[in-house]
This record gives C-alpha cells, sequence and structure tokens, in this order.
C-alpha cells in the first residue's frame, strides 16, 4: 500500500485539470487522468448534448489502460465534471472497475451551475467508501486563482484527517 493520497480525476475542458494539479502541487501525491479512448470534442458545442445523454444513461466508455494500480493506495481523492446533474461517466467507469470500499475517499466536482447534485449522486455509488469530505467549484477556468485557493485549502483539510 502507498502511503501517498491519489488523485484520479476526469477533464474534458480543463476545469477538473486546473484543480488536480493546484492539489497535486501542494500535497504529496500521485495523479491519475481518466482519459475515455472515443473523447468528446470539447470544442463542440453537441459535447453537452452527448455528454448529458451519456451520464443520464448511466455510460461507462471505454478508458485508456494506465500503469497505476488505485487499489494500491489507502486515500484516494476524485475529481470530476457533473454533466447533467450527475458526475461524468468516465469517473462512472472508474468507480465500478475499483471497489474502492473501507477506503478513504475526498470528492471534488466542477460545475457550471455550482450544484452538489453530481457529489451526492456519486456518494451513493461509493457505498462502502469512507468519504471524509466534498468540495464543489463553479466553473473554476473562470476564477482560476479563487477556486486554487479553495481548492488547496480543502485538500490540506482532508490529509490531515
Amino acid at each position: 500500500m502507498s502511503n501517498k493520497p491519489l488523485i484520479v480525476y476526469y477533464s474534458l475542458t480543463g476545469n477538473t485539470k486546473l484543480i488536480a494539479e493546484a492539489i497535486k502541487g501542494v500535497i504529496d501525491a500521485d495523479i491519475l487522468a481518466l482519459k475515455p479512448i472515443k473523447e468528446l470534442n470539447p470544442e463542440k458545442s453537441s459535447r453537452y448534448f452527448w455528454g448529458g445523454y451519456q451520464a443520464n444513461m448511466k455510460k461507462k466508455p471505454k478508458l485508456e489502460p494506465f500503469d497505476i494500480n488505485p487499489l494500491d493506495y489507502d486515500f484516494i481523492i476524485l475529481g470530476f465534471p457533473v454533466w447533467s446533474w450527475t458526475f461524468s461517466p468516465p469517473m462512472r467507469t472508474f468507480i465500478t472497475k475499483y471497489d474502492l470500499s473501507g477506503k478513504k475517499v475526498a470528492l471534488w466536482s466542477c460545475s457550471q451551475g455550482g450544484t452538489e447534485k453530481g457529489l451526492n449522486k456519486i456518494k451513493i455509488e461509493l457505498k462502502g467508501a469512507n468519504i471524509i469530505g466534498t468540495l464543489n467549484l463553479k466553473e473554476p477556468l473562470k476564477k482560476p486563482e479563487e477556486s486554487k485557493k479553495r481548492a488547496i485549502e480543502w485538500a490540506q483539510k482532508m490529509i490531515n484527517l
């Protein structure tokens, strides 16, 4: 088992990636970016329709392989965008493949509406995990310094729990 936390995140437009990198910059953590084999085009407005459809239909896209075994970590920090009031499909793939029961888990989401619905829905799916805290950030790229500051303060609290 690793004594380091693992940051696992998915980011289509860069909001969640901004936060993942900010957190990694201040806590000693490994990081894993989830990358779907077939990704939506972040430049096209159709991403809202297709992303929302996939999220509502609970799709689980195939992910590119990675060389980290998440189950080797006791503490996992999950970050994801909220699509159509739920967590994004690549994160659904991850939490379906890896049973985080008994693990210490912290969750953050990035959304346009500032809603906590995505966090509440993933908590239901993570039954058995020890969820120690959550954070929702509204459009971090629009206020990057403020968003990074909030995320760093939150992550420092989580690491000390």
